[in-house]
């Protein structure tokens, strides 16, 4: 029998999302007993806002943060960390000499996976973070920013006829994602997550596009998505329905 992994965000998304990224360590303390005792398959804890905010609003070391995870989850969960491929969890692009230990460190002091994207999707700022992450041990899923193509009315379209200007043709189609991930599997990745941030995905296009990779790929599916316009949940459950390995969730305070 198959069964769903849930990877639990709170700690990262969740709080990011719906509070600023403002936990302190010692709240983040308070509520790992029971995160321990929940089992979840992972946990995303790092990366993101959270190193920046951690620094920059609470005075805390990021590192600490990870640490005190660490000791309090164990290996009841897979500890996961976010990355943004060559500018890794910072704003600007960096070296490889700097993406290569900022990796190795990250995976000795307990990063087990670290989900890797690049906000234009732009693989080759992608690649060496996937190569140091399975060097150092870790896993590497790589996601793909999901996104939609320009909305144009019937009257657009008319208007375009007329004018000479023709509607663009879509681009982020399931055919897009796919070859996407394709490319990205081939780079070594050991997860592949639709990565939603906008909560755009609609449940009929997370039951198209995870069947496609489903029938492409032999590495687990993630689909992680936000409740913004309203279907959130059910996109999950039509992906779910479909064969998606792993769902992304927060605790009900914090999801959204």
């Amino acid at each position: 029998m198959k069964y769903l992994k849930i990877r639990d965000l709170t700690l990262r998304d969740g709080q990011q999302s719906q509070f600023a990224t403002r936990m302190n360590n010692e709240q983040v303390k308070a509520v790992l007993d029971d995160y321990r005792q929940s089992h979840f398959y992972a946990m995303e804890v790092w990366g993101g806002a959270v190193p920046d905010s951690v620094m920059r609003f609470l005075g805390e070391d990021p590192w600490d943060r990870l640490a005190i995870i660490k000791e309090g989850i164990g290996n009841a969960s897979k500890l996961t960390a976010l990355s943004r491929g060559r500018n890794l969890f910072g704003y600007n692009p960096y070296p490889d000499s700097v993406i290569e230990g900022f990796c190795k460190n990250a995976i000795a002091a307990g990063v087990d996976i670290m989900r890797i994207f690049d906000a234009l999707n732009d693989i080759d700022n992608m690649k060496s973070s996937i190569r140091f992450v399975k060097e150092a041990g870790g896993l590497a899923d790589c996601a793909v920013c999901y996104t939609v193509d320009p909305h144009f009315r019937l009257s657009d379209r008319i208007k375009g006829v007329f004018t000479g200007k023709k509607i663009p043709p879509k681009i982020f189609t399931v055919d897009y994602y796919v070859k996407k991930a394709k490319e990205l599997a081939s780079l070594g990745a050991d997860i592949f997550t639709i990565k939603d941030m906008a909560g755009l995905i609609t449940p009929f296009m997370a039951a198209e596009l995870v069947k496609a990779l489903k029938n492409e790929l032999d590495i687990p599916i993630d689909l992680h998505t936000h409740c913004t316009p309203g279907f959130g949940v059910a996109s999950l459950l039509a992906a779910m329905v479909n064969g998606v390995d792993i769902v992304d969730t927060a605790i009900l305070s914090f999801s959204g």
